[in-house]
């Protein structure tokens, strides 16, 4: 789990990783999921608004593999969003700027487009 990936030294065990972020959806512009996602995986004391990320998981956070992993990778993609939000049912309740961004044509990790940049590190 989550606590042994954190103790271990993965590298030694020969294990690669790459840590992916989208960036483009700030916090003080996303709308409200994205403002209280960032807040919940940032500092105490923030609202998320000052953040940059995909959505849902801010650059700190999803870049945050190097402190426990020094030699991981990191790769991050413009305007890439963390879900695809109007193919869902609910989206618009749950996260109604986000399903705006995806229905405006913004990608997400799973395009086809988008799976070529990471999944090429694999």
């Amino acid at each position: 789990g989550v606590e042994w990936v954190n103790r271990e030294d993965l590298t030694s065990y020969g294990v690669r990783a790459l840590a992916v972020g989208g960036t483009g959806y700030k916090g003080d512009s996303s709308g409200t999921l994205t403002k209280n996602s960032y807040a919940f995986c940032c500092p105490i004391g923030t609202d998320g608004s000052q953040y940059d990320g995909d959505g849902v998981t801010p650059i700190e956070s999803a870049l945050a593999m190097k402190q426990v992993m020094p030699d991981s990778d990191e790769m991050l993609l413009d305007d890439v969003g963390h879900f695809c939000w109007s193919d869902v049912f609910g989206g618009e309740t749950l996260a109604p700027e986000l399903t705006q961004f995806h229905k405006d044509g913004r990608p997400w990790y799973g395009d086809d487009d988008i799976v070529e940049k990471w999944g090429g590190w694999l």
